[in-house]
Order: structure tokens, then sequence, then C-alpha cells
């Protein structure tokens, strides 16, 4: 009876050492002294956890390139980076949502959905490309979309004057997003409220139609 106990604590603790492995799952299960901790700021209407870094050199040196005359870079920073943390009822977490910059996070986020996930779906557009997936109790999406951003830049009285010396400048980037999600709904008191303004709206016949309901 002991062997059979020891074997089954074994593997429920195998199960979840398992689940711990997702990236950024960790903060699903944070406490309220583990977040301020960590520095994250709580919003009650909204009730998420949310924690955001720029990247203050970029900031500074793009002040710096607009005095000088030089091309300020309006792209985020590499560095940059949000995470809020969904919380539902009983202050159980909802989902946790990641927002980025850098092309080797989603390179090594992709990897682990191709490698460690389950039911790996992948839809594309033009400018976003979504990956859907399965691990454990978990639901995962991760995503990519392209802002295409260019300019002709001039700061100079001398380009201003002459158009042969302005320059034209590619901010392009890439955002990405990712997605750990439970089976916990959202809850807070802003959805509340759009619910119940939704419904009034729906009550009185003039629900908003988008194209997908034109079908």
């Amino acid at each position: 009876m002991n062997k059979v106990l020891l074997l089954f604590t074994v593997f429920c603790m195998a199960i979840a050492a398992h689940a711990q492995d997702v990236p950024y799952s960790k903060y699903l299960n944070f406490s309220k002294t583990e977040f301020k901790d960590n520095h994250f700021k709580y919003d009650s209407e909204t009730n998420t956890w949310a924690l955001r870094k720029r990247n203050g050199l970029v900031t500074t040196l793009n002040i710096l390139a607009i005095i000088a005359d030089g091309y300020e870079d309006i792209r985020p920073s590499s560095k940059d980076y949000a995470i809020a943390v969904q919380m539902g009822a009983d202050e159980k977490a909802s989902y946790v949502k990641v927002k980025f910059y850098n092309d080797e996070t989603y390179h090594k986020l992709l990897t682990f959905l191709k490698n460690e996930a389950q039911d790996l779906v992948d839809t594309s557009s033009d400018k976003i490309i979504k990956y859907h997936a399965n691990h454990g109790d978990y639901s995962l999406e991760l995503n990519m979309k392209k802002h295409i951003v260019s300019r002709t830049s001039s700061h100079t009285t001398a380009t201003l004057l002459d158009s042969k010396a302005r320059k034209n400048v590619d901010e392009s980037y890439n955002e990405y997003e990712f997605y750990v999600r439970t089976d916990v709904a959202p809850w807070s008191e802003y959805l509340e409220k759009k619910a119940a303004k939704q419904a009034k709206r729906d009550a009185k016949g003039k629900k908003k139609q988008n194209v997908d309901d034109l079908m």
C-alpha cells in the first residue's frame, strides 16, 4: 500500500513539474505578495496584474537624435515587454499574456510549441501568423504581427529645402504575443460592464453587425 501511495505521489509530482515547463505559466500561480515582490501593478477595474518594461536608453537616444538633427528610431526596443495576468473569480488566474519584440524569444517559444506542445495548428495572413496548441491543462497561443512603417525623415533646414537630401527610413518591426490560458473564465468589473452594455444593445435590437454576421 505504501509503495502504491509513493508511486502515485511521484506521478503527481512529475505531472506538476511538466506543467511548470510551459514558459511564463509560473505567473498563473503567483500570490499577491509574489506579484508585488516582482513589481507587478494591480488594476482593480480590470482585475489584472501587469508588468511593463521599456528600454529607457532608446528613448534617450531618440531625444538626442532629434536635438542633433539625426534620425530617431520609433521602433520598440527588442528589450521592451509587457506581461499581464488576467484574473478570474475567487482570485484564480484565467490567462497570462506576454507582449514582446525580441525575435530570439519568439523562436524559442515557437520551438517549444513544435517540440513540446500538442495539436499545433497555424493560421497565417499577410501580416499576422498565429499558432495554437495545447500543453497539459493549458491552451497556448503564439502570434506574430508585422508592422510596416516607412517614412521620409528630414530634420534640418538643408533637408527641408533639398528633397535629394531627405532620407527614406524603414522602421518596420515584428510584434509578438504569447498566451497561456487556463479553464478559468476571466472576470472583472470592466468585463461585467461591457457585457451589461452589450445585453442592453441586444435587448433593444441594436446589436452591431460585422461582416461575419452578414454572411
